[in-house]
């Protein structure tokens, strides 16, 4: 019997270790499709910055606008407001719902000029932003554009409820052709408080490049670059996930998550 209570402790003991290697692969994995979904998530509008408000005015251009919004302009020809609640076609919008508004200090966006984005209850693919993004013109040519983003008050929300806090501080370089936006390359960082509640710092390593053939197709995810994720642990050493961004042919993208634990995830698109 004495010998019996000592091997029942170690194979306790064994089983705990095992449960805890368990839920720091799930808390791992976890980070690396929140970090995954924080980028995805942030690249799918803030393009609409680089193009001034006049642009709005043109129906050619509002009309190729993904999930067929209504547009319409406000008395300062200043605000845009774009609404998928109130579709103009008739299939409309599947995956975006709410407003989403851009507020400009001019009409030209020319260097030092501001583009405000917020929204009201605005969603894409069941995820919620709460909060706005600043962009400002730093730099303005025929054929580029160069823009700082900056924000303290973003919030994303999953289907689930799920809340990623963020400030940002990014720079997005866009070439421009015959006035049409053909690539655009981010670098930056960001900071903040993920899902779990612990304090995270992503820095774009490498720039991410969105080329022209997404562009055209309108899918904004990027076909090259690299982020690097750390998120901090409560008394432990904190953890660092690197995502990676490639392509094989034109906008046939993939995500390549490398979690501090050796785990690689691979995220399409």
């Amino acid at each position: 019997m004495k010998q019996y209570i000592p091997l029942v402790f170690l194979i306790y003991l064994f089983s705990c270790n095992l449960d805890t290697n368990k839920d720091l692969q799930i808390d791992q994995s976890f980070e690396g499709e929140e970090a995954y979904w924080v980028s995805k998530t942030l690249d799918e509008h803030f393009y609409l910055a680089f193009y001034n408000a006049s642009i709005f005015s043109n129906t050619t251009f509002t009309d190729s606008l993904p999930g067929c919004p209504t547009v319409s302009i406000g008395e300062d020809n200043l605000t845009v407001t774009l609404d998928y609640d109130s579709p103009k076609c008739e299939a409309g919008s599947t995956d975006r719902k709410g407003k989403l508004m851009l507020k400009y200090s001019s009409r030209s966006s020319n260097v030092d000029d501001s583009i405000k984005i917020s929204y009201d209850n605005y969603q894409y693919d069941n995820s919620k932003f709460e909060g706005h993004r600043l962009f400002h013109v730093v730099q303005k040519r025929s054929s580029s554009m160069i823009l700082e983003e900056s924000s303290d008050t973003l919030l994303l929300k999953d289907e689930n409820e799920s809340s990623t806090r963020l400030m940002l501080d990014m720079e997005h370089q866009g070439k421009i052709l015959s006035q049409v936006l053909t690539e655009i390359s981010s670098t930056g960082t960001m900071k903040g408080r993920n899902w779990g509640g612990n304090q995270l710092e992503a820095v774009i390593t490498t720039p991410k490049i969105i080329n022209t053939q997404c562009l055209s197709l309108l899918k904004f995810r990027p076909v090259s670059g690299e982020e690097s994720w750390t998120i901090q642990r409560t008394g432990e050493s904190p953890v660092t996930h690197l995502l990676t961004y490639s392509n094989a042919e034109g906008c046939d993208t993939k995500t390549t998550i490398k979690l501090s634990e050796g785990v690689i995830m691979i995220k399409q698109p």
